[in-house]
């Protein structure tokens, strides 16, 4: 089912990359992940989408999906939940377009917005969508592009979220990708204050700068987590940094934050390094003081959090004369140094990660067509792993979150249909990646009455 309007409702993936946004990604997988609140009761509304849905759908497969069908009747325009009351959007004859929809639905659980000029619909704004999204595919990579974490219909508007939401970066994008009303950006307009603090070493788990010295230019920081506790630790790819102001205070470094929400193992005497992304060409950083901050767990689930400091300097020659941070012997055994990159070296993160044709949004919407309803019985959602190789071919799937075989198997089989990627980059040069999406599964319409 889609998203509509003001849901509650939030989605965990997607994923380190591209061009989605927070509301995107709530689109991509509505009502599959629910945040800590009391779950709104839609039940009657609900029961009406259902009953448009079997009468102006395209797909019966699709539950919501009928504005801008050839069925759909023209006044109707789109549809969302206001708190627990829907919403219908109508254009001219209110009380006409009423009677008919009270018919369809044989119910009247719900409530008539009229659509003027001044506002938009839900089938105005998809066509401002569909449009932006052909314009962003055709936006040649640069720091607008990269400033992006994406975009999101809600009721009234579209939402463009940046990592940095400054006067400058929306002129750019009305410049360069689209003027519109109908849409409005969010993001981070002022420096956020965060004094937060971590430590560097606890209970024999130590975290390193894998160089003490960057570059400003720099666009990526790589860090060494040890584990010399005993037992297995657990951490992810979520992360955050800051960096020290003039003032002496602690601010947040803009970054995009949506990252893949699974866990990775380390063993007692292994290690784990992580690389992180420090978008120069939208922070335009500053030679200083920064900290980067990882949270690692135990199977007991008490967390810690990791603090490493490093610094950023505009004397490029010091910064490629840096050497490697010195790693205690007594801190980790068994700890062996990353081999030098070969043909078969794969990446956890790169400057440029790899990218299905047209994005993210492309990506779903290809899993939603090709994908076999009619294995589940239920809302299911795994999560599959690829590799991304230099060439853009999606290879070595994997299934990280499985709930079903019989789903693992249909997952699997979508990769193989896949068309090539644009290949992840590091350094200039196309890498092999590795690259996580979900799979969301729903039962037919046959299997939920």
């Amino acid at each position: 089912m889609r998203r509509k309007g003001l849901y509650l409702l939030a989605c965990v993936f997607l994923l380190m990359v591209g061009c989605i946004s927070n509301a995107e990604q709530k689109k991509a997988e509505a009502s599959e992940v629910v945040l800590y609140v009391p779950v709104p009761n839609r039940a009657e509304g609900q029961k009406v989408i259902d009953a448009l849905s079997k009468a102006y759908g395209d797909d019966p497969n699709s539950i919501g999906d009928f504005i801008g069908s050839p069925r759909c009747p023209y006044f109707l325009e789109g549809w969302y939940f206001d708190g627990n009351t829907l919403v219908l959007q109508v254009r001219g004859d209110t009380l006409r377009a009423r009677k008919i929809l009270e018919e369809v639905s044989r119910s009247k659980a719900f409530r008539i917005e009229m659509m003027t000029d001044s506002t938009f619909s839900e089938k105005q704004l998809q066509g401002l969508l569909d449009e932006l999204k052909r314009r962003y595919k055709a936006l040649p990579r640069g720091r607008l592009k990269t400033n992006m974490v994406g975009w999101g219909r809600m009721a009234h508007f579209i939402e463009v979220t940046f990592i940095r939401n400054t006067l400058e970066a929306r002129a750019e994008f009305r410049r360069l990708l689209m003027d519109s009303p109908a849409i409005r950006f969010s993001g981070p307009e002022e420096p956020v204050r965060n004094n937060a603090t971590g430590v560097s070493e606890e209970y024999g788990i130590s975290l390193y700068p894998e160089y003490t010295v960057y570059a400003d230019t720099a666009s990526t920081a790589s860090f060494i987590l040890l584990n010399g506790s005993g037992q297995q630790i657990r951490c992810g790819e979520h992360y955050f940094i800051t960096y020290e102001g003039k003032d002496g205070q602690w601010y947040e470094l803009p970054i995009h934050t949506v990252a893949l929400d699974i866990a990775y193992g380390v063993a007692s005497g292994a290690s784990r390094r992580f690389v992180a992304r420090l978008y120069p060409d939208v922070n335009d950083n500053k030679p200083g003081r920064y900290r980067f901050f990882y949270e690692v767990s135990f199977e007991s689930r008490e967390k810690i959090r990791m603090m490493a400091e490093f610094r950023l300097t505009d004397n490029y020659g010091n910064s490629k004369r840096a050497e490697k941070t010195p790693i205690p012997k007594t801190t980790v055994k068994n700890y062996v140094e990353a081999p030098k990159e070969d043909e078969q070296t794969v990446y956890q993160v790169v400057e440029e990660m790899p990218e299905f044709p047209g994005g993210m949004p492309a990506l779903m919407e290809f899993i939603r067509k090709n994908l076999r309803h009619d294995k589940a019985e239920k809302k299911e959602r795994i999560i599959i792993q690829i590799v991304v190789d230099k060439k853009g071919n999606a290879t070595n799937p994997v299934v990280l979150r499985s709930t079903n075989p019989a789903l693992d198997e249909e997952a699997l089989r979508i990769v193989s249909l896949m068309p090539k990627w644009k290949p992840g980059r590091q350094a200039g040069k196309n890498r092999n990646v590795k690259f996580a999406f979900p799979v969301a599964f729903k039962p037919s319409v046959q299997n939920t009455n």
